[in-house]
């Protein structure tokens, strides 16, 4: 799938602090006072995000009527200064959504979009800001070891009960000993790791863990937050043993204004063709539902 540049979209630096950050808009033709700001995943990404998926989001979007501002925020892509990682993102959204306002007049209501650590980020800081009414959280990153173990335990479950495994067994086509390793590996990390580290911190600890920032920001945040998750993720499944896992998570991620999408057979970043396209038109849906309320 490809899609043809607009005249509408627009590059431009603005400031934070003493760094230049660039940004680029895709606004739309239509008045509209709903826009979308998406979140870049941390690691070698910027503003277009993986396979320009950020870049297609934005036309799309913007020709149904949606505002929609991509950004590379400090430390990533054209933009200066240190990378902060996404637990210290909060400054960046601030600045982002000033300038996105400043750049479209008009514009109320937002909704974050964010996949992997960028969905993370959004759910810790989307209730800070009063413009933002949604969340759309693909994939969120809450890895810790014991939910780890948890989702690696049961997917290798569910190869014992495939004819495929058996068939690549049965003809030599794993490196047993490779795995034999892989697993003593894991096992003596889990046997001499700090006792008690998990995603909870003690009472003690200067900084709150991100995952219970992530539940708190979620807690907080009453506008509405779409979880789009991907069929044939690990990490979309380690959220979901979380979720099911976690009373708190469990009740932060249910009720009203609560939604769960599941894009089966999709992989973590919706690099399929297919995968692709359905990604998009559950962004278009979930937009258009805004836009119309």
């Amino acid at each position: 799938m490809t899609t043809t540049p607009s005249l509408n979209e627009v590059a431009f630096p603005f400031k934070l602090n003493e760094c230049d950050l660039l940004g680029v808009i895709h606004q739309s033709t239509t008045a509209s006072d709903l826009g979308v700001l998406t979140l870049v995943a941390g690691g070698p990404q910027y503003r277009g995000g993986c396979g320009r998926q950020l870049v297609a989001l934005g036309r799309r979007l913007s020709r149904e009527g949606v505002h929609v501002m991509r950004f590379d925020h400090r430390g990533l892509g054209d933009s200066e200064g240190e990378f902060q990682g996404f637990e210290a993102l909060q400054n960046d959204i601030e600045a982002a959504i000033a300038e996105f306002r400043r750049q479209v007049p008009g514009l109320e209501r937002i909704i974050l979009w964010g996949g992997c650590d960028a969905a993370s980020a959004a759910l810790i800081n989307a209730h800070r800001f009063p413009a933002v009414v949604s969340v759309v959280a693909a994939n969120p990153w809450v890895s810790s070891e014991r939910t780890a173990a948890r989702v690696q335990q049961k997917h290798y479950l569910s190869r014992l009960r495939q004819r495929s495994f058996w068939r690549k067994l049965l003809k030599l086509e794993y490196d047993i000993p490779a795995y034999l390793r892989s697993a003593s590996t894991r096992l003596w990390n889990r046997l001499t790791s700090r006792a008690g580290a998990d995603h909870r911190h003690s009472a003690s600890s200067a900084q709150p863990h991100y995952i219970d920032r992530m539940l708190l920001g979620l807690q907080q945040f009453g506008g509405s937050v779409l979880f789009l998750m991907s069929g044939s993720s690990l990490i979309s499944r380690e959220f979901d043993e979380l979720v099911a896992a976690d009373r708190e998570w469990n009740r932060a991620c249910s009720g009203p204004g609560r939604e769960r999408l599941e894009i089966a057979g999709a992989d973590q970043t919706f690099s399929s063709l297919q995968s692709r396209n359905r990604m998009l038109d559950a962004a278009s849906m979930w937009a258009g539902r805004l836009k119309s309320s």
